[in-house]
């Protein structure tokens, strides 16, 4: 059977009650409880043990000696049974939505685990023994799992590795309760290849809120009044710390520098608040009904996608909400000294680094008197390097490298000789570097002798400059006249998106070609920007290629090769902001907008490298095009005076 039957499959969801089940630490009163925070009108009656009055009496303080050896199996058999039922029973109000935890087959699941264990017995043999002792009960127990919508939690498709994965989750399994739970996975699967669950979401290692997201889509369908969930998208930054002018400037920077919404904990927290809910002062009661509150904001404005909550001081409710969010929470807590009354040499906040991990605390999460112990200079530009690179790793993809041979690149001789030569010199004997890569024409296949130029980026760290300029002074000779730009970052740059449009411009161009890795560092990944970047790159790029095209066009003798590549890139610029679409060479970019503006040019421009005249006609037609975007301002009405 398929996880996820098709909706038209199934019976018809009216006066049905949601039952979610699965094993033990899947998450089933996580998901329940966002749920019931989410829609006021589902129901979440207790657990069934609490409708069985022998129950308690039989568990006593042993949590699974009873279910395993302490009681006869039928006597198991009749409380289980009874139980299910008398919550099955319970009446239900008009309209009302119930949810339960643990629907109708897991009650044969949890018999058929009992006698897997207490009979050393297969699968098969413990699915008909539970069958037969729940015999006198069947007809009831059908009618009631016949008014359930099914809903399956899976650590994993596979058996073996869901119960693995529940049993790590687990604070001290036992041998018995380890055996148990793998002949419980193997109930469960069973079921669901027989249909009796409706559907199935698998869990694995994703966050809360993303399970949460997919449940919501499945229940949505059938029942309109379960909203979707609107956190899968949504990263969080949670702002701490004891400052609250640290605070205030780390919230404003995310929100003007980065496009974070921000927006304050407690508000959320009490947005969330249902008095007919049960709710304590624990964190994790907390944590969650701060993303409900985060979760209403975020459907009312749906095009947020990144925000920021504070403050959140207290690190078991950083931990608590990185349970619910996983990899799309970061947490910061800027120190005294980085507000925006901060001291040139005031003490700055620690750089926390995305892998730290403070003893005792969660990652990116420092303690408040670590700032101290590393104190440095240039607090504000250091907290906003971080808040850059946290920006940045929760919105940019990485993709991994893979080297390319100097051959495949189509250079002339000469060249590849040089990069050969580069390469080995840099990495052997010692590796200076992590990155040496081709960019720009010579990358894309598009290398014209003569006109263009040889770009390399390498990636490295501060103190291998020397290294790298006296293996340069000595490879020079063997450019033959070429001219060669050797860019060179740090990684930590990279994570921080301090970089130059061009190079932000190559990152997002990667895929297509656009960097051609001659060597990296074992399992080194490079950053992708996000969109919203790339077009704020892409404007500023702009801006700055019309005021060289200006600059040119006033020169007597203007610069060719400068002015043709303005124009070019000011084209590109212009037809990716228009259309989406990439012209990584300078022709194909002139063509394209020659195509789309025919006016501009009059006849096709065709290669106009060594014209002038061309070059100035094409320059002045793009430029015209980049003002005509431009709202033109209102001119002063005449008073009729004129100057004195």
């Amino acid at each position: 059977m398929p996880l996820n039957p098709p909706a038209e499959d199934r019976p018809p969801a009216a006066h049905r009650v949601i039952a979610v089940s699965g094993p033990a630490y899947v998450g089933k009163d996580t998901q329940l409880r966002l749920l019931a925070r989410r829609i006021p009108q589902i129901d979440t009656p207790a657990p069934a043990e609490t409708y069985a009055s022998r129950w308690p009496a039989l568990s006593g303080t042993e949590a699974t000696g009873w279910w395993l050896d302490g009681a006869s199996y039928q006597e198991l058999a009749d409380v289980l049974a009874a139980a299910y039922l008398a919550r099955a029973r319970r009446p239900r109000a008009s309209g009302e939505v119930r949810c339960v935890r643990q629907g109708l087959p897991m009650l044969e699941a949890t018999l058929a685990a009992v006698a897997a264990v207490r009979e050393r017995c297969g699968t098969a043999r413990a699915a008909r023994e539970a069958r037969a002792v729940l015999a006198p009960y069947r007809t009831a127990l059908r009618a009631s799992e016949d008014t359930e919508y099914g809903v399956v939690l899976l650590h994993d498709e596979d058996p073996a590795q869901s119960a693995a994965r529940g049993l790590a989750r687990s604070l001290a399994p036992d041998s018995l309760l380890e055996y148990y739970q793998r002949r419980l996975n193997e109930q469960i699967n069973r079921l669901l290849d027989e249909g009796r669950f409706d559907t199935a979401v698998v869990v694995g290692d994703r966050p809360a809120v993303d399970v949460q997201h997919e449940l919501r889509q499945r229940l949505h369908r059938l029942y309109p009044a379960i909203p979707e969930c609107a956190l899968s998208r949504v990263r969080v930054a949670a702002l701490g710390g004891d400052c609250e002018h640290a605070r205030d400037a780390a919230g404003e920077y995310l929100r003007t520098r980065r496009g974070y919404a921000r927006l304050n904990a407690a508000h959320l927290a009490a947005a969330s608040h249902d008095p007919a809910l049960p709710d304590t002062a624990d964190a994790t009661a907390l944590a969650e009904r701060i993303a409900d509150g985060l979760d209403r904001y975020c459907a009312a404005h749906p095009f947020l996608d990144r925000v920021s909550i504070e403050p959140v001081r207290d690190r078991a409710t950083v931990e608590e909400l990185r349970t619910l969010f996983g990899d799309r929470l970061r947490a910061v807590h800027p120190e005294p000294g980085t507000g925006p009354a901060a001291a040139p040499h005031a003490p700055a906040p620690r750089a926390l680094d995305l892998t730290d991990s403070v003893p005792g605390a969660a990652p990116e999460y420092a303690t408040s008197g670590s700032a101290a112990q590393h104190a440095a200079p240039w607090p504000r530009l250091r907290l906003q390097r971080h808040l850059d690179r946290l920006a940045f790793d929760a919105a940019w993809t990485f993709r991994p490298l893979k080297p390319v041979s100097v051959h495949s690149l189509n250079l002339p001789s000469h060249l590849g000789t040089y990069l050969r030569d580069l390469r080995e010199r840099l990495t052997r004997p010692g590796t200076a570097v992590d990155l040496v890569a081709v960019t720009g024409s010579a990358a894309r296949g598009t290398y014209r002798e003569g006109w263009s130029d040889l770009d390399v980026l390498v990636l490295a760290p501060q103190d291998a400059l020397p290294r790298l300029r006296s293996v340069r002074t000595e490879l020079a000779p063997v450019l033959n006249g070429v001219r060669m730009t050797m860019t060179v970052l740090t990684e930590d740059e990279f994570r921080a998106g301090a970089l130059p449009p061009r190079l932000l411009h190559v990152l997002t161009l990667s895929g297509a070609g656009a960097l051609a890795p001659l060597w990296c560092a074992p399992g080194l990944a490079l950053p992708v920007p996000d969109a919203v970047t790339y077009a704020d790159v892409s404007v500023r790029d702009g801006v700055q290629a019309a005021v060289t095209l200006r600059k040119q066009l006033l020169l007597a003798e203007p610069d060719l090769r400068v002015l043709y590549k303005a124009t070019a890139l000011l084209a590109k610029i212009m037809l990716r902001m228009e259309s989406g679409a990439e012209y990584p060479a300078d022709d194909q970019a002139v063509t394209a907008f020659h195509h789309r503006r025919p006016d501009g040019f009059g006849a096709a421009p065709g290669d106009v490298r060594y014209d002038r005249a061309g070059t100035e006609r094409m320059a002045a037609a793009v430029l015209r095009g980049w003002l005509a975007t431009l709202t033109p301002a209102p001119r002063p009405e005449a008073t009729g005076h004129g100057a004195t």
